[in-house]
């Protein structure tokens, strides 16, 4: 739940106890509590990534993820270093993800390889898809801007969202953002009928210095919540992230929709029962700061 800010310079290996989108790091909360004097390494965390991910993190391209050191790499350096310039198409063709040190934003990044791997594999893959349609080989970049394919790929990266249920009512309510409707009126039902995963790790940083506005973008994923996914407690397992991280990793990867931001749909999170404290209450919800 949304509570007081975090100081983002200093490390807390207590975070995941603030409930709401931060649930889904529950399953590690054991490996978080022994890192508890300073940010995990990118050596602990590459290691984390073959030990504790619901599947095997691999590139686009098919190679085994590990955390390196992110470098600022001059003009001229890149042309000289080619594809290794490029954050997409250096983890596509070595699994070397670039990462800072002591940070929240890129330590969120890289646990989402570890709970979400075919996702983020899926995310990179289209990536490199879009470089090579548009770049000559050896993909010696030279500027130029994302086009609207990579532009919504960024989005959903940063700050995406998985919206995972079967029932096409609650659904239409999010296309149509009926926020009243879907949170108040039809609270008990999403409960029961829907499941909410993070995506974006930009999500997570916003969430984590108690950012008063936060919509998601957001993406359904097809599946029978109640019969298949959803603990009694409401909680997520690993074999249930497995599964969602498999079949939202299905929708990504296909090119013939998800084309555009425009594709995407603009979720308020903070309307969740259990992600703030007034969520559930219809002045809360009718407040148009926050629930566009």
């Amino acid at each position: 739940m949304l509570g007081a800010s975090i100081n983002q310079s200093i490390w807390n290996s207590r975070f995941f106890e603030q409930g709401g989108l931060f649930d889904v790091f529950k399953p590690w909360a054991e490996w978080f509590l022994l890192q508890s004097a300073a940010f995990p390494s990118l050596e602990s965390l590459t290691r984390a990534s073959h030990e504790c991910a619901v599947a095997p993190p691999l590139s686009g391209g098919g190679f085994p993820i590990r955390f390196v050191r992110q470098q600022r790499v001059m003009r001229q350096q890149r042309l000289d270093l080619g594809w290794r310039a490029n954050y997409q198409l250096r983890i596509f063709f070595s699994g070397e993800v670039p990462s800072r040190t002591e940070n929240w934003h890129d330590f969120f990044n890289a646990w989402t390889w570890i709970f979400l791997p075919r996702v983020k594999s899926a995310i990179n893959k289209r990536h490199f898809y879009c470089l090579d349609e548009t770049i000559e080989f050896p993909w010696r970049l030279q500027g130029g801007n994302r086009n609207r394919e990579q532009d919504m790929l960024t989005l959903f990266d940063e700050g995406g969202l998985l919206v995972v249920t079967d029932d096409d009512e609650l659904w239409q309510l999010v296309v149509e953002r009926r926020w009243m409707s879907l949170f108040v009126e039809q609270s008990e039902r999403v409960y029961a009928k829907m499941m909410f995963i993070p995506v974006g790790h930009a999500l997570f940083e916003c969430a984590l210095n108690g950012h008063p506005h936060l919509h998601a973008s957001c993406i359904r994923v097809t599946a029978n919540v109640a019969q298949q996914l959803k603990r009694s407690d409401g909680g997520c397992s690993l074999e249930t992230l497995k599964l969602i991280d498999e079949r939202a990793a299905l929708e990504i990867e296909r090119r013939t929709h998800l084309r555009s931001p425009d594709d995407l749909h603009a979720f308020p999170i903070w309307g969740l029962r259990g992600w703030h404290p007034q969520a559930g209450d219809p002045s809360f919800i009718s407040d148009k700061t926050h629930f566009r």
